[in-house]
């Protein structure tokens, strides 16, 4: 019998931080995708890498220097189970899902993406992670959260 278990990613989105002038502002906008909330997580004895795109991001600023969009990883955990470590990056809106080489950042380090103009920039956020072969049932859940900085 195959068992299937999911998780939940809450996707804590939103910080706006770093404006240096007076004509400068950033602006973040997310929305988190339905497979957000059901991750899948492989069954009794089977384990495979996932790629979930989580959400659509717009980040924007009118600072000529551009700007950097900062998103934290970690791990799917819940009390008492193994944790399922996750890392994150971004596509162009439009550009196809993102494949495994786009994963450069181990779990728990930043992920960063910089302009050096001003824009609006249309990003999709994936995650990639493995839960374990013997992944122990139940809920899981995290959160990413997401920066913009002016440059």
């Amino acid at each position: 019998m195959h068992l299937l278990f999911r998780a939940t990613l809450g996707l804590l989105l939103l910080s706006l931080l770093g404006v240096r002038s007076a004509i400068a502002n950033p602006s973040l906008t997310t929305n988190a995708t339905d497979m957000a909330a059901t991750l899948e997580l492989d069954g009794q004895g089977t384990a495979s890498a996932h790629i979930v795109k989580v959400a659509n991001i717009t980040v924007s600023t009118d600072n000529p220097d551009g700007l950097r969009l900062v998103i934290s990883s970690g791990s799917l955990s819940k009390s008492g189970g193994t944790d399922i470590p996750f890392q994150v990056t971004t596509v162009e809106d439009g550009s196809g899902p993102a494949s495994a080489g786009d994963f450069t950042n181990s779990s728990g380090s930043n992920y960063s993406f910089n302009t050096s103009t001003a824009g609006t920039h249309d990003r999709d956020l994936y995650i990639r992670y493995s839960s374990a072969e013997l992944q122990d049932p139940g809920h899981y859940g995290s959160s990413i959260t997401i920066t913009v900085l002016d440059n």
